[in-house]
């Protein structure tokens, strides 16, 4: 049970930060991101941006598969 809501609650969080880095502008992202700046500086903004992109789609899919998992523990 306990197990589950905290599943849930990670799940939430990741869900947020992944839509996050899907939807915002490069400039936001690497606002506070030293490394997020180095790579814009070094390989580009577009490699920048789908790097953000793919890091934000991880994100989304972990989150969806630990609230799967946690809803099944809490119905069983």
């Amino acid at each position: 049970m306990i197990g589950g809501v905290v599943g849930l609650v990670f799940a939430v969080i990741l869900l947020i930060n992944g839509f996050a880095a899907l939807r915002r502008p490069l400039d936001e992202l690497i606002r506070y991101d030293p490394f997020g700046k180095l790579l814009a500086q070094k390989r580009g903004e577009r490699f920048a941006q789908g790097v953000y992109r793919i890091y934000g789609l991880g994100m989304v899919l972990i989150g969806m598969i630990i609230a799967y998992v946690s809803l099944g523990l809490l119905r069983g």
